[in-house]
């Protein structure tokens, strides 16, 4: 038997490779440390998309604690320094996010805005007020102020920066859905107490001896007109005259985040209103189970309608689609601004018009009145942002079939807002001439 011996210089080199080998080894410690590292980065993520839900959850919790610090006339005087104030912050910064130039062009858009106004204003409160309805026919177990209150929230305008945030993640017409997300809540001042005084007529809903609001205009365009409007208005200006340093200030003082932030300090003062005043501990559990399961119901009907409205469908197999139909149909971005506009629902602008209509009531009616549009708004953020991945890729497949269908030769008297369908359509019979 031979024995193969090293030389010196070989078995160095040997040991020197299997020494390297051990080193790229990873040890236990560094793989424990590797995961760590992927689930903080993880965490970061989820926690960057979904801070704002996570605030809410500690803004409500807070109130539960310390019901006192942010109740009105409490520790920091809210009715005044959150309930004034963050409104003319929200509105003031809302105005200062607003693009003038692409508001004006956007305006010319009369056909989106009526789309958008009227499921805002007209479908979704007349289909509450029908479910409404027929659930106090029925007899159902649930308390009459609750029923006030989901009509009150789905009487409200659309909200402002939410649906704009949102719309813009989604690659949607963001331009659109913050013009609509401005003229609804300027709407909204004369539209929303009109269409609460005509609910609160039916005895049914609002028996007598129950919390009734009764619109003072001129409080109410005052009001609401100063912490609204004006401060939208303002903003634009501001924004007209010094574009690029609004800009650069929009960026650095990150607009967006000092918005949201002052929307949480409206739903941490109005929990703490209801749980100073133990209104929320009223409600039984059919009730909060029924007025979130209406409000999730409503919010999904609200974007149901605008995209079938917005997109509407044709049976094509069955019969040849009527050209109005094509010329009628949005594009999938405009599509994804009317959904966000037309279902969801304002808290910046609804809980001071509650605020106003109900003043004479007590702060426990106020919070339970306040409570279903908190819950519709908080449902809407939480299905919107699950939503937001889905539509971004409906629009991009909408993207991809424009650019096929700019590559098929069509006759230059078509109009632009052809399909992919209707080109392929004419190409076939084309070829089949030949």
């Amino acid at each position: 038997m031979s024995t193969t011996m090293l030389q010196p210089s070989e078995a160095s080199t040997v040991i020197t490779v299997r020494a390297e080998n051990i080193s790229r080894t990873p040890s236990q410690a560094e793989q424990q440390s590797s995961k760590y590292k992927i689930l903080f980065e993880k965490a970061k993520v989820l926690y960057f998309r979904y801070w704002f839900l996570l605030g809410l959850a500690i803004a409500i919790g807070l109130a539960w604690a310390f019901p006192q610090v942010g109740k009105s006339h409490g520790s920091i005087q809210a009715q005044y320094t959150v309930k004034w104030g963050a409104v003319i912050l929200i509105f003031l910064l809302s105005g200062l996010g607003l693009e003038v130039k692409v508001m004006v062009r956007t305006i010319l858009r009369w056909r989106l805005h009526l789309l958008v106004q009227a499921i805002s204003f007209l479908l979704m409160p007349f289909v509450l007020y029908g479910i409404v309805r027929f659930l106090s026919a029925v007899n159902a177990d649930i308390d009459p102020v609750v029923y006030q209150g989901l009509i009150i929230a789905l009487s409200t305008s659309t909200t402002v920066s939410s649906n704009a945030v949102m719309t813009r993640n989604a690659d949607g017409n963001d331009s659109a859905a913050l013009l609509n997300a401005a003229l609804g809540n300027t709407l909204g001042i004369f539209i929303s107490p009109a269409l609460m005084t005509v609910f609160g007529n039916d005895k049914l809903l609002f028996p007598p001896g129950s919390a009734q609001g009764v619109p003072d205009y001129l409080n109410v365009l005052k009001n609401l007109g100063l912490t609204v409007l004006l401060p939208l208005v303002v903003g634009q200006i501001i924004r007209y005259i010094f574009p690029v340093q609004i800009k650069y200030l929009a960026v650095k003082l990150k607009f967006s985040i000092i918005n949201s932030l002052a929307l949480l300090c409206m739903v941490w003062s109005v929990f703490c209103d209801g749980v100073a005043t133990h209104a929320f501990s009223k409600m039984s559990a059919s009730d909060t189970v029924a007025m979130i399961g209406v409000d999730i119901f409503m919010y999904l009907f609200g974007c149901t309608a605008c995209i079938v409205v917005g997109r509407l469908p044709w049976p094509h197999k069955l019969m040849q689609e009527p050209a109005w139909l094509d010329r009628w149909r949005f594009s999938r971005k405009d599509t994804v601004a009317i959904m966000y506009c037309g279902a969801t629902k304002t808290v910046s602008m609804g809980i001071p018009l509650i605020n106003v209509l109900y003043a004479d009531s007590s702060v426990g009616v106020v919070g339970v009145l306040s409570l279903p549009l908190l819950m519709y708004h908080i449902c809407q953020l939480f299905i919107g942002n699950f939503q937001v991945p889905l539509l971004k890729r409906w629009v991009h497949k909408d993207k991809d079939e424009q650019d096929t269908s700019e590559s098929i030769p069509l006759e230059s008297t078509l109009p632009q807002f052809t399909t992919r369908r209707r080109a392929n359509e004419q190409l076939t019979e084309s070829t089949e001439t030949k």
